[in-house]
Order: structure tokens, then C-alpha cells, then sequence
């Protein structure tokens, strides 16, 4: 009953995303330099669902399975001092996800969020390819629950890291209808991440035993990626963009191991469009330094 009324929530949510995403156009304003130039800011709003395998032995030796879902935006910008290749960008996430053990006798609930601010610089190739490289500081956390673990029912996560990020992405049209295929993937590299000792209650930390809590993460023991294969129909002044997500998330520590992966179908708006779609009001002499 949950998961339909979540099903239905984030369906809800999605068939409001036109109408936001006209508001939101209608009112988006736009930095102008000298020369008739402007970098508007480019927004993405999205919402998403998949399915999510947990393992975290600090709870239970057991996979549990089920479903995620999430909510998500990215406001991206072209740069003053380099607008043609320097970008920033800032993204949210929030999800929540419910497993079942493999025997469905015992369930887990997870809440998480994941915010990152970060500067790529870009590079137009041939057949109209675009490549982006850069790097990000994020943050990561959040909590899983076991209900019906008694002891230590929650096992919580923080994470602070440093990324490399990346995409490439090429236009083309259906029709009339301009589309961008991108593929995106984050990296984080360098971490700080929590992690209690083996067997380490929260009580205790709770008590005052604070040693060893923090550790430093790199690919060998705190790995992450975050990969987004999306397509972008740019109807001028909104875009829709539905793609694909992958994301892993794997944590070893004190003979401890955390396993986070899932799947999920991202279905989101752009106000304003991504700027593939000439518009007739458009100045002539203005210069318009979308992100793609």
C-alpha cells in the first residue's frame, strides 16, 4: 500500500512539472555582460524511481531489495571570465527506499541526500560533441533502519568528497524536434567518511567514545559513482529530459562493508529550455552561453 501511495506521489509530482516549468521560465532571469551577452541559468528538476540492493553488515549479513525513490535539481552557469568553456554547477538530491530480506520476513528504510558545488570546463568537438571535465566537493548522507532489529537498528552515513566529473554529449533531431543525448558520471575520489568500530553501538558513542570515528576515504575503501544517461527534447521554452541512472556506493571500514546500488528511470523538466530551439524574439546581436 506504501509503495503505491509513493508510486502515485511522485506521478502526481511529475504531471506538475509543466506547469512549474512555465512559471519558473516565464519569471528566469539572465546575468547580461557588455556586448549583448547573457548566461542564463540553466535548471533541471526531476523526480525518479528504481529499484535499490542494500547491504550493510553493520545491521544484517543479508541483501535486502526494493524500491528507491528520489527528487532531484541541477542549476548549472556559464562563467563571466570564460563563458565559451567555464561552467559551474550546484545539484540536490533526496531519496527514499524501502527493502525487503530475501525471505521478506523483515524490512529496511533508508533516507539519504547528496548535495555538490563544482566547476567543469567544457570543449566543443567536432560533429557538434561537447566534453566536460572538472571537479566537485559534495556532501553525502543519511541513515538505514532496520525495523526489526532491536540492538542497533540504524546504521547512519556521512560523506565528505572530493569528485572528478564528466560528460559528453552530442545534439541531433527527430523531426523538427531538437534532442540532446548526454551521459554525465561523477567520481568522487577523495573522501572523509563515519564509520563506527565492529560491534560499536551508538550508545557508546553517544557515552563519549569518539575514537576512530572518522577515516579517509579513496577508491579502495570509500568508492562511489554516480552515472546519468539522459535524452533532452528542447521544445524552446521547456525542455523535458528522461534518461537512465546507475549509482554505486561502496564503504569498508573496521571489518565493516556497506553496498548501495540502484537502477532508476529519471523523468524531469528544464524551464526555459536548453537553447537547441532558435526562438523568433531572440535579439540578433545577443550571445547566449547556454551549458550545452
Amino acid at each position: 500500500m506504501m509503495k503505491h501511495k509513493l508510486l502515485s506521489g511522485l506521478l502526481m509530482a511529475a504531471s506538475a512539472l509543466p506547469a512549474f516549468a512555465q512559471s519558473e521560465a516565464s519569471a528566469q532571469s539572465k546575468t547580461s555582460l557588455p556586448g549583448g551577452e547573457s548566461r542564463p541559468v540553466t535548471s533541471v528538476y526531476a523526480v525518479e524511481m528504481g529499484s535499490h540492493d542494500v547491504l550493510a553488515t553493520y545491521l544484517s549479513p543479508l541483501h535486502y531489495k526494493g524500491t528507491r525513490y528520489g527528487v532531484s535539481g541541477e542549476w548549472s552557469k556559464a562563467m563571466p571570465f570564460s563563458p565559451e568553456h567555464a561552467v559551474m554547477q550546484f545539484d540536490g538530491a533526496a531519496h527514499f527506499s524501502r527493502m525487503l530480506n530475501p525471505a521478506q520476513t523483515a524490512s529496511m528504510v533508508g533516507l539519504t541526500a547528496d548535495f555538490n558545488w563544482g566547476m567543469s570546463w567544457r570543449t566543443r568537438l567536432p560533429y557538434d560533441i561537447q566534453v566536460t571535465a572538472g571537479g566537485a566537493v559534495g556532501i553525502y548522507g543519511g541513515a538505514y533502519w532496520l525495523l526489526r532489529n532491536g540492538n542497533n537498528p540504524v546504521e547512519a552515513i556521512a560523506n565528505v568528497s572530493l569528485s572528478l566529473r564528466a560528460s559528453v554529449s552530442r545534439p541531433f533531431r527527430i523531426g523538427r524536434l531538437p534532442v540532446l543525448l548526454r551521459d554525465e558520471v561523477r567520481l568522487p575520489s577523495a573522501s572523509l567518511f563515519f564509520s563506527p568500530e565492529y560491534g560499536e553501538t551508538y550508545y557508546e558513542i553517544y557515552l563519549g567514545n569518539h575514537k576512530g570515528l572518522l577515516h579517509g576515504g579513496w577508491w579502495g575503501n570509500n568508492f562511489r559513482i554516480d552515472n546519468l544517461l539522459s535524452a533532452t527534447l528542447d521544445f524552446g521554452r521547456t525542455a523535458m529530459t528522461v534518461g537512465y541512472r546507475f549509482e554505486a556506493y561502496t564503504q569498508w571500514a573496521c571489518q565493516l562493508n556497506t553496498r548501495l546500488t540502484s537502477h532508476s528511470f529519471v523523468i524531469g523538466v528544464i524551464p526555459g529550455g536548453i537553447g537547441l530551439k532558435k526562438r523568433p524574439n531572440r535579439i540578433p546581436s545577443e550571445v547566449v552561453y547556454s551549458i550545452y
